[in-house]
């Protein structure tokens, strides 16, 4: 019984990411073909939340979305509002213009973690899960956040990565890794393609482009905002991108 309360938790997690990531209504059968569950599963997850408020069902169309009750659970978190509300906006924007997927990132250790994930809408997809991380010294928001920390600190966060064995001195050395920060710090746009890193990652043909959004006063946490895909693609259509980004980080300065 404890499990399976476990694994209803986590499956009414996983249809709000849903939902997070596509900011509209979705039908029972959408759901289960995109989370993999069974229909029965699902159907008696979405009943229980829709009786208690927390989803919406319109019977004429037999779709669901998450009721305004939900946001009421969460929106006394002053940090996470502008991220969840005013970042997230700017992301969606930022997807329909490029017409790619676009994540935002955080700090996370040596690592960076892509905390939303905004998926494109058809054809070639280099779609990155919400709740990845990639390696700080072996990413472009990472890069751009530690060019702009103090020297000890970024030499730190690659030592650390070194000395835990999560990529060999030998394949990035310490000297590289500076020339990377250097270069980095003359520009608020990071341009990367996998194929140049020097370990492998889940979409090896794709590449981002990136760049650090303003935040708050007193906010806890660095922020980048990144558009990826198949790198023919991203290459192609670079400085588009890269203004469009450029637009995001002033529409957002005006609004912090």
């Amino acid at each position: 019984m404890q499990h399976d309360k476990v694994k209803s938790a986590a499956r009414v997690i996983e249809i709000l990411e849903y939902f997070s990531e596509h900011r509209e209504p979705a039908r029972m059968s959408e759901l289960t073909a995109a989370l993999g569950y069974p229909a029965s599963s699902v159907t008696a997850l979405l009943r229980t939340l829709v009786a208690m408020g927390y989803m919406d069902f319109d019977q004429a169309t037999h779709r669901y979305f998450p009721a305004t009750r939900l946001s009421r659970l969460t929106n006394w978190m002053e940090a996470g509002g502008y991220e969840q509300t005013t970042v997230v906006d700017a992301m969606h924007k930022l997807r329909e213009l490029t017409e790619e997927p676009v994540v935002l990132a955080a700090p996370d250790g040596v690592h960076i973690e892509y905390f939303i994930s905004l998926h494109r809408y058809e054809g070639t997809n280099s779609h990155i899960k919400t709740g990845s991380r990639r390696l700080m010294i072996q990413n472009g928001i990472g890069w751009l956040m530690l060019s702009r920390a103090p020297l000890a600190d970024a030499l730190t966060i690659y030592r650390k990565t070194i000395t835990a064995g999560l990529l060999a001195e030998e394949k990035f050395s310490e000297a590289e890794y500076s020339e990377t920060l250097d270069r980095h710090r003359g520009t608020d746009i990071s341009v990367l393609h996998a194929k140049d890193l020097r370990e492998p990652t889940a979409h090896w043909n794709a590449s981002m482009i990136s760049t650090l959004i303003p935040v708050p006063k007193g906010h806890h946490r660095y922020l980048g905002v990144g558009v990826h895909g198949p790198t023919p693609r991203m290459t192609e259509k670079a400085d588009m991108i890269a203004g469009h980004l450029r637009d995001l980080v002033e529409d957002l300065r005006a609004q912090v």
